[in-house]
């Protein structure tokens, strides 16, 4: 069994016969082999020089194995250990596989090629590992929820913070605030980062294909059904279930649901057999689904098991750091796919996009982004490049930034009027958040009202 590539074996034990005989048989099979006799020796080795696993016996005089690999570990987190221990040890080498260690073996050694084998598996399931990680970092770091706002920030602590465990979770908010990009962001902080997240969009799946979409069918169970399918929850086992669009399940197939939440098993269509699964579902809606369940359109309990832990997604027009931070980043990338020259924002389309209400949110800001920067011929972004925008939702024309700004105005005065400068009723009544309506304030020098 030699080896492309040498790996470095530290073997410690301290009978002299038996680390050489270990030593010969690893150099045969391809790897280069350090031999310590005690604890304090291996310590002062690795001190000096890198390895790729360890070879420990258990019972030393001294330093023991156990003591020894929890130091091993401190100096080199994840290094694959083995043990080697007479059969009366057993059950301590069983603890130290609780502590970290990644096999044992017996002495006598019953076949010696066992070893060979061992250490190749534990040193490719290290390197597997690392992989692993390496692919996950490099996936966070794409940053898959990019914001510039405090509220925006915190909610994405908080939602780091849920992350790390399996608690299902429902995410809310208008269309096209992010829903799928926060539901990645979770998965990424997750133990279970380093599966690929299963998306199903439930509002895009006909109600009679949706629950062998999800649950899988047998074969012959329903006509076209030439073959047993699998469903996204046995997919997904050991990751994320991501099921966008929950509001749109329908109530007949709810009970299967809630059922699969509770118990973590599930049928298949036409099957009988019991599958269980391990998947973290992770849930997101753009309707209300406590008033649905007060109409009859969803089932209350369902709700509540979804709803273990539920984060709010803002609409974009509540997040003015937000909208003008991805506006601006919409356009760089726009620019770089165009082959263009960075654009700037004139203080005119600032405004403009500051005033408009955003009803398609992130999605819609990314499409006028990317057109208006198409339709852009110097580096400076007018309020005429402006494309895209549905007027009909804001009231006004776009491109006419003084009727806008006095409109804006006009309205914020009124409704203070109304509600004698009380900021959190005018907030109520137009619709928007205190932070916002503050923001708006300043914008138009009615603070001190």
């Amino acid at each position: 069994m030699k080896k492309d590539s040498k790996a470095t074996i530290l073997i410690v034990d301290d009978e002299a016969s038996f680390r050489t005989m270990i030593s010969a048989v690893l150099v045969d099979a391809g790897y280069e082999v350090i031999a310590a006799a005690a604890g304090h020796e291996a310590l002062e080795i690795i001190g000096r020089r890198s390895v790729d696993a360890a070879v420990l016996d258990l019972i030393m005089p001294g330093m023991d194995g156990r003591e020894l690999m929890k130091r091993l570990h401190s100096s080199i987190p994840g290094l694959p250990v083995v043990f080697l221990t007479a059969y009366g040890s057993i059950p301590s080498a069983v603890e130290a596989i609780k502590e970290g260690a990644s096999d044992y073996l017996t002495k006598p050694l019953p076949h010696i090629d066992d070893l060979v084998v061992t250490i190749s598996r534990v040193i490719d399931l290290n390197r597997l590992q690392k992989q692993e990680k390496q692919v996950v970092s490099a996936r966070r770091s794409v940053e898959p929820f990019p914001c510039a706002s405090p509220v925006m920030k915190k909610l994405l602590e908080t939602a780091a913070k849920v992350a790390d465990t399996d608690v299902t979770v429902l995410i809310t908010g208008e269309s096209g605030t992010g829903k799928e990009r926060m539901a990645e962001f979770i998965h990424l902080n997750s133990k279970r980062a380093a599966a690929h997240m299963i998306s199903v969009n439930c509002a895009a799946i006909v109600e009679t294909l949706l629950e062998s979409e999800l649950f899988g069918h047998e074969k012959g169970s329903f006509t076209g059904a030439v073959e047993r399918k699998y469903g996204q929850f046995e997919q997904a086992d050991n990751s994320s279930l991501f099921l966008d669009e929950i509001g749109e399940i329908s109530l007949s197939l709810q009970p299967k649901l809630l059922r699969a939440l509770q118990e973590k098993e599930f049928r298949r269509v036409g099957g009988s057999q019991i599958v269980r699964f391990n998947a973290r579902l992770i849930a997101a809606t753009n309707r209300d689904l406590k008033q649905q369940c007060q109409i009859g359109s969803f089932r209350e309990d369902l709700y509540y098991r979804l709803s273990v832990f539920t984060i709010h997604i803002p609409p974009l027009r509540e997040r003015p750091e937000d909208l003008l931070f991805l506006a601006e980043r919409f356009a760089t990338e726009a620019s770089h796919k165009f082959g263009r020259d960075p654009v700037v924002f004139s203080p005119e389309v600032k405004s403009v996009l500051l005033s408009y209400g955003w009803p398609g949110n992130i999605r819609e800001l990314g499409n006028v982004i990317e057109a208006s920067v198409l339709l852009c011929e110097t580096g400076v972004l007018l309020p005429e490049n402006l494309h895209g925008l549905n007027a009909a939702n804001h009231g006004s024309s776009v491109s006419s930034v003084g009727t806008l700004e006095n409109a804006e105005k006009k309205a914020l005065m009124e409704a203070l009027g109304l509600f004698d400068g009380n900021r959190v009723k005018t907030a109520e009544y137009l619709g928007m958040s205190r932070r916002n309506l503050i923001y708006k304030l300043k914008k138009h020098n009615l603070l001190s009202r």
